[in-house]
């Protein structure tokens, strides 16, 4: 998703990304990524490694989801693979082509498991595209019938307002072992909205109660936010992307392409088959040794949200109670306006998910802005009185537009001392407090406000309330599942964010 947010320095803008694919490829396109090197790596990015993607933090952090091994190969870039090599691990074992590693074991899929051919789509129920790309399978399937299988992996756009909730309630579909007829039906035609989509669910049959209490309780969140991660993870920007036995293919290509690719894989599954036995598993043949990332270097292009951020809590001022299962540290500047913007959203899930989280707050200052500074001294003053939140939510309702008198105005409006609050404002107290929390945010990456991290994991920017709500579904997922084993809840914070 986007990240509308206040950048902290000017040498940390981020450039715009190089297209490294012809602009005439049919695809939906997210925001273009950081720049990319295209250079050959031979081993999957760790901290402090050359190949380590440009997000590796410069603290010690750990990743989230186990879904990389450090023996695995990293490509650094991926929509200019006819420049990449092939690993040597993937040569040796006598395996052509530039491959990826997608992995298919909790996806959608129809086709035999043992087909010779695999074909994964990275789709976007909303994207023109992705449906053009489709009527291209679905003939690659009755030409081979029998030899493929084909397998979903969701990518919702950003700028398609219902692809998140379609996606949602594909999985919803698949719990009622409804999944295929759902997916065609909604590739049937173009213009989703809520009302349709609900249209299109009862025509298939589903429950419908229970595919609106699965989108209230994001039950599928785990299962959508995988395939966003591992989209994210192989640099895919754009919809449809493809993987035929792991090569790549972006965009709705024509269908001599895909025939082409498709008649050279059944051949090497064939001969693959004669040397190793007629049970071979062909998809794990020939992509065991592929590519199983994109690393980005040159550019430390924001927060990994594969990486688990050690972040403290210290004695920030913090809502919500110590032993939440979530609990979220906010990066933020009373005079950034996404900020206010971002304020209004925590608000929203506060309401929402009430004593399961918790909300620190931490001072994350542009230099040179002596009002910012000035806000978050006023806002310290506000805490020695035990007032931090009145005043904090008081501020935020001036949606950043604020001068130096405001404080003060604010100040008597949630009733503090003013004497002391004047006294305390300008002494100059806190400012050991607020260069605490600028070197922490330096030390974590942060690079513009307002970033958030959710029991350690970054979200950048003032991103929707839908966001959080499937980040916030895996990390309750996590935290029950610590709290089965036996962790005390005074302990789960640090357990969440410990390596």
């Amino acid at each position: 998703m986007p990240n509308p947010s206040c950048v902290l320095r000017i040498s940390m803008v981020r450039r715009l990304g190089v297209l490294l694919f012809a602009l005439t490829t049919a695809t939906c396109r997210v925001a273009p990524p950081p720049p990319s090197v295209a250079e050959p790596a031979s081993a999957s990015p760790r901290e402090g490694s050359a190949e380590a993607v440009a997000a590796t933090p410069p603290s010690r952090s750990v990743r989230t989801t186990g879904d990389e091994s450090p023996e695995e190969s990293v490509a650094p870039v991926l929509e200019q693979t006819s420049a990449l090599r092939i690993p040597a691990t993937q040569d040796a074992a006598g395996v052509p082509f530039v491959r990826f590693r997608i992995d298919v074991n909790q996806a959608p899929s129809r086709g035999p498991d043992n087909a010779p051919v695999t074909i994964v789509m990275f789709s976007d129920f909303e994207c023109p595209f992705c449906q053009s790309g489709l009527e291209i399978v679905n003939t690659i399937e009755r030409e081979y019938v029998g030899q493929i299988r084909f397998v979903y992996k969701a990518f919702p756009i950003d700028s398609h307002a219902n692809a998140v909730r379609a996606a949602l309630m594909a999985h919803s579909a698949r719990a009622q072992d409804k999944f295929w007829p759902f997916h065609d039906r909604l590739f049937s035609q173009q213009g989703l909205s809520p009302d349709v989509l609900d249209r299109y669910a009862e025509a298939v049959g589903l429950d419908m109660p229970r595919v609106h209490r699965e989108l209230d309780e994001l039950t599928h969140a785990v299962a959508l936010r995988r395939d966003l991660r591992q989209a994210r993870r192989f640099g895919i920007r754009s919809t449809p992307t493809f993987f035929i036995n792991g090569r790549h293919i972006r965009g709705a290509q024509s269908l001599d392409v895909f025939r082409s690719v498709v008649h050279q894989e059944l051949a090497l599954a064939e001969k693959w088959r004669r040397e190793h036995g007629a049970q071979l598993d062909v998809y794990d043949h020939a992509t065991r040794h592929g590519y199983v990332a994109v690393a980005k270097r040159g550019t430390r292009g924001g927060l990994n949200e594969d990486f688990i951020y050690p972040v403290p809590v210290g004695d920030s001022p913090q809502r919500g109670p110590a032993t939440a299962k979530l609990t979220l540290v906010v990066f933020a500047d009373f005079r950034c306006p996404y900020c206010a913007r971002g304020h209004e959203t925590i608000a929203r899930l506060v309401a929402r998910y009430g004593d399961e989280l918790r909300v620190v707050y931490k001072h994350s200052l542009p230099p040179g802005r002596e009002l910012a500074i000035s806000a978050a001294r006023a806002s310290l003053a506000a805490a020695a009185q035990g007032e931090f939140w009145p005043f904090h939510d008081a501020l935020y309702a001036l949606e950043a537009r604020f001068g130096e008198p405001d404080l003060s105005a604010v100040a008597q409006r949630v009733q503090l001392d003013l004497e002391r609050f004047t006294r305390d404002h300008r002494s100059g107290t806190f400012d050991a407090r607020i260069a605490a929390d600028q070197s922490l945010a330096e030390r974590l990456g942060v690079t513009g406000t307002p970033t958030y991290f959710v029991n350690g994991r970054p979200i950048e920017g003032a991103q929707p309330e839908l966001a959080f709500r499937l980040l916030f579904a895996e990390e309750l997922a996590r935290a029950d599942a610590l709290l089965e084993r036996g962790v005390a809840r005074e302990q789960l914070y640090a357990t969440l964010t410990s390596g």
